[in-house]
């Protein structure tokens, strides 16, 4: 049965909740292990292969979750995973073989030093298996499957975690942590067979059924989804690279410290992205533009409360948290980190509309859209970078990102749905505008950053909320909705609270 959107947005974000907290325990303990000389090497690998792994899975994985999402007749499903699957396993095989090929004929020793000739070798290894792990994932997420497809990362995290940690102890350094990862993706895609054996027959892998597929469509949607994430990417990267030119190693650590704590406003956002493509694909096929506006709004209403709601956090915050979790020589990180917010919570909004646009089969609206908003981006970042620094960076980021809301808001009216319409932003700012009175005083006056770090968050929250449901910005049916949804409240408790709620004055009445 598949899951309800709530549902597998709540299974996201727990799977990436546990991906984040086990990378924060994982990481220092690698550094300790290898020392800096050998965690640079592996930097320098997970860099190339995550380079590379942009252009093989991008396209791949969203094809299988977008076209078997697009029909719930088996026989369309299985012919969709075991067409796929043969470009999955021919871009794995191949971008395994240059690997292999650059460490046998000496490239890989030439280009970056001797020991990094068995590491390409490893490399090739983990672009197959991690390229036939993520397609049993994906195909389990078109199914609709994400309370099957997110415990399986958690195992993948766990297993790669628990592996690589004690190859490392054992000794073999770098090769370890990357068997480690060959080890846990291969593991994922064999325990992922069974389940998606429960509504797809196997031998679909070898022999799919004869089903009329638009291939050349599939062929079509693969190419344009690589290059839509290779504009998307571009977002998050040409920033780094250009600050790198024109000022020092010292400044871009900063603004990447930045850059990690903003980020982390997207993980419910991108959890939404994640789960819509395969819940609306089949709307686009039956061309259901009503149920599409539906989707989007909500989504896109409740994506923005929440990003607003964490942005006021963080920069309330900012001076209190940055030097506790980056350390006190990052205090400069604090100006680009308010910087970039805007352009964060703008970002977080598009992230549904992306989703939505990206399910239909055409995509030319979503590059073009997505295209522009890179030049935009490249742009401010070339214009302002030189003269402003890592305050230019952040600030012509932030315009860039917030940038996507209107390409992408532009792209969807083309294709006949407002995603905007339903955001109500007189309500959200009112809202947004008296949290900021409430918590900036208490951050400021606070005795300590632990004191801050412990008070502001809870009355933060509790504020919010409360002046959310008195101007109108979330009505009594959306808090009922959300509560189902999150559906982790006893029955009694959410009773209590539907009581409180509809008690409250609302001054839109």
């Amino acid at each position: 049965m598949a899951d309800s959107l709530s549902s597998a947005v709540r299974s996201v974000v727990g799977a990436k909740l546990f991906v984040v907290f086990a990378g924060v325990l994982f990481t220092p303990a690698l550094v300790r292990l290898l020392g800096p000389t050998e965690y640079g090497r592996y930097a320098l690998v997970l860099s190339i292969f995550g380079l590379v792994n942009v252009v093989i899975a991008g396209g791949t994985s969203d094809a299988v979750r977008k076209y078997i999402a697009e029909r719930s007749v088996p026989t369309w499903q299985a012919a969709v995973y075991g067409y796929v699957f043969r470009p999955t396993l021919l871009l794995g095989v191949l971008v395994g073989a240059a690997f292999w090929l650059a460490a046998w004929s000496g490239l890989a020793a030439r280009l970056f030093g001797a020991p990094f000739t068995s590491l390409f070798y490893l490399l090739g290894g983990y672009a197959l298996a991690s390229q036939l792990a993520t397609h049993n994932l994906r195909t389990l997420m078109g199914l609709e499957l994400e309370s099957r497809s997110e415990p399986l990362k958690v195992v993948e995290k766990t297993l790669f975690v628990v592996t690589a940690l004690g190859l490392v102890v054992l000794g073999l350094g770098v090769e370890g942590v990357l068997l480690g990862h060959i080890l846990a993706s291969a593991t994922v895609f064999v325990l992922a067979l069974p389940v998606i054996a429960r509504s797809i027959p196997l031998r679909a892998l070898v022999s799919p059924p004869d089903v009329d597929l638009p291939k050349r469509g599939i062929v079509g949607y693969l190419a344009s989804t690589v290059l839509f994430f290779l504009f998307l990417n571009s977002l998050y990267h040409v920033d780094v690279v250009l600050l790198q030119l024109w000022t020092t190693d010292e400044t871009v650590g900063y603004y990447r410290g930045a850059l990690s704590i903003a980020e982390f406003l997207w993980l419910a956002p991108t959890a939404v992205q994640l789960v819509l493509l395969q819940r609306i694909s089949n709307l686009w096929a039956t061309d259901d533009l009503t149920a599409i506006q539906r989707q989007a709004e909500r989504a896109t209403r409740y994506v923005l409360l929440l990003t607003v709601l964490l942005a006021i956090g963080v920069a309330a915050l900012s001076g209190a948290f940055v030097p506790l979790y980056l350390g006190s020589a990052f205090t400069p990180s604090i100006l680009p980190l308010l910087l970039l917010l805007p352009g964060v919570v703008g970002f977080a909004v598009a992230r549904p509309t992306l989703a939505i646009n990206q399910g239909r089969r055409s995509l030319r609206p979503l590059l073009v859209a997505t295209g522009a908003c890179s030049l935009v981006n490249l742009a401010l970042n070339l214009a302002l970078i030189p003269a402003y620094g890592m305050a230019g960076a952040a600030v012509a980021t932030s315009i860039g990102y917030g940038s996507l809301v209107a390409f992408q808001a532009l792209a969807a009216r083309r294709l006949g749905y407002r995603p905007l319409a339903g955001l109500r932003w007189r309500p959200v700012l009112l809202s947004a505008a008296g949290t900021v009175l409430v918590v900036v005083p208490v951050a400021l006056l606070a005795p300590s950053s632990l004191f801050a770090l412990a008070v502001v968050p809870p009355l933060g929250a509790l504020a919010y909320a409360v002046l959310s449901v008195v101007t109108g910005a979330l009505t009594s049916e959306d808090v009922r909705e959300l509560l189902d949804g999150i559906g982790v409240l006893p029955r009694s408790l959410e009773r209590r609270l539907f009581v409180v709620v509809d008690r409250l004055p609302r001054l839109r009445e």
